[in-house]
């Protein structure tokens, strides 16, 4: 998976999110330094960057690092950046319709404008005009709750769209998230993709690999994918052969990468 190369901050994140998700009912602790450096080097990340990126990640409070009853630390997620995660449903669950933010500020104002800007992108939303941003139809708890955080809900509007019977908008609105190009991304993806995750692995070097391809699923195929309903998607399109693919090898390794993690975080 070279094409795909992680980055130092997804590195760190990776060990701590499946603790927080998939590991959630397996009672381990948190992750390590030794644990988070493991799989950091795993992904060709040297301890230089993971330093540099667990600094960076306190400071912006999506980790937080707590002290054990034995006096070691642990990296936990924040519930913020993990609802952050939750907030994307799948194409076959998603309602009708689209999600619109409109938001309004003053001339003197440029630094939250652009700070709600950056939220709504992290979130997924793409600019349909100056001041409106769309989107699918996303949970919007962990995303409103965000918004008061920044101290900016006076300025902001959410409103659902149920459908757009225009089809030459819905055109226009599906070539900002360009789905041609979208469709022979996921092929090309999947083609690289079975092979990575096949043929005969020591059960560590697979436990690495699935915990590697989580955090490229997540960043390259869950939370990059366009909010839309099925319907909307083109034909010959990957995504559920790939969810299915990921999840199948999820499930036969799930011994695998408990063992894994129980060893580097103990």
């Amino acid at each position: 998976m070279t094409a795909y190369p992680l980055t130092a901050k997804a590195a760190v994140h990776t060990p701590i999110v499946f603790r927080a998700g998939l590991f959630s009912s397996e009672g381990l602790p948190w992750p390590t330094l030794e644990g988070l450096r493991d799989f950091a080097h795993f992904a060709g990340i040297e301890d230089g960057a993971v330093r540099t990126a667990l600094s960076r990640a306190k400071a912006e409070t999506s980790i937080v690092v707590e002290t054990d009853a034995a006096g070691r630390k642990r990296y936990t997620i924040a519930p913020a950046t993990f609802a952050m995660g939750t907030a994307q449903i799948h194409a076959g669950e998603r309602p009708e319709g689209f999600l619109l933010a409109v938001f309004s500020f003053k001339a003197e104002d440029q630094a939250d404008r652009a700070a709600l800007r950056n939220l709504l992108k992290t979130y997924g939303f793409r600019m349909l005009a100056q001041n409106t941003y769309i989107h699918g139809r996303i949970e919007t708890d962990g995303l409103r709750s965000a918004i008061r955080g920044l101290g900016l809900e006076p300025h902001v509007y959410l409103f659902t769209c149920p459908d757009i019977d225009d089809e030459h908008l819905l055109s226009r609105i599906l070539e900002l998230f360009d789905m041609e190009g979208r469709r022979r991304y996921l092929r090309d993806y999947l083609a690289r993709l079975r092979p990575f995750l096949g043929g005969q692995l020591s059960r560590d070097e697979a436990a690495r690999r699935l915990l590697y391809v989580g955090a490229v699923h997540w960043e390259r195929i869950e939370a990059s994918e366009p909010p839309f309903p099925a319907k909307y998607l083109p034909d010959d399109y990957a995504l559920p052969e790939i969810q299915r693919l990921y999840g199948q090898r999820l499930e036969e390794g799930r011994e695998a990468l408990v063992e894994y993690y129980r060893h580097c975080n103990a």
